[in-house]
């Protein structure tokens, strides 16, 4: 009897143990990746850049070329939600708020999105609704598509990786972004830090000195 129940207690726990996985949120993987974006943000002119994109365990790096300032960096923090704006050429970088990539950074970088929930993109999003579209190939990789409608009706599209669980390619009104020769596995920690030498702009005082001064 005993023996019984100590072996119906350990499929209790183990089904347990499977229904909290399968309720945790699937998590973006570590890669690396060659992009290509083409965007109109930031003005009417379209701009094709070509870099590279670094996802790490708390951190994504982006490296733009052909952008409207040549070659910039972005990385981000997603435990501080901030975001650096390296600018490689002038030893200088910005520092901001993540998710505010509309104002310092507009049409310089993609404005890639990493979802809560990469199973379902509208999950805890206020406003959002999502459609699934089915599977996908994407540069020979297996994605589901989505087609993602926020609060002020913009549509847009994005194709999320089912084995690294990140969108590989977006598409909206204004831009286009595809990840190809995806590489698996943590990038170098160097990578999502600021090079000895570059000095931090101040921001604020940026700001004041383009605003007209009053009479």
């Amino acid at each position: 009897m005993k023996s019984r129940l100590h072996t119906l207690m350990a499929i209790a726990a183990l089904l347990l143990t499977q229904l909290a996985t399968a309720q945790m949120p699937m998590q973006p993987q570590p890669f690396a990746a060659d992009m290509q974006v083409s965007s109109t943000r930031g003005g009417d002119l379209t701009r094709n850049m070509t870099g590279k994109m670094y996802l790490g365990a708390g951190h994504m790096r982006m490296d733009v070329q052909g952008g409207p300032r040549g070659g910039v960096v972005m990385i981000t923090d997603f435990k501080t939600q901030t975001s650096d704006l390296l600018m490689p050429e002038q030893h200088m970088y910005m520092e901001f708020k993540a998710g505010t990539s509309a104002g310092p950074a507009a049409g310089m970088v993609p404005n890639v999105k990493t979802y809560r929930d990469p199973g379902n993109p509208c999950a805890g999003e206020q406003g959002m609704t999502c459609k699934n579209l089915g599977v996908e190939e994407v540069n020979g990789r297996t994605c589901d598509h989505w087609q993602i409608t926020d609060k002020n009706g913009k549509v847009s599209n994005v194709w999320i990786d089912q084995k690294i669980h990140f969108p590989i390619k977006a598409v909206s009104e204004d831009s286009s972004m595809t990840l190809s020769n995806i590489k698996e596995g943590e990038p170098s920690a160097s990578l999502f830090q600021i090079p000895a030498g570059f000095t931090k702009m101040d921001l604020g005082n940026m700001m004041q000195m383009g605003r007209p001064q009053q009479q």
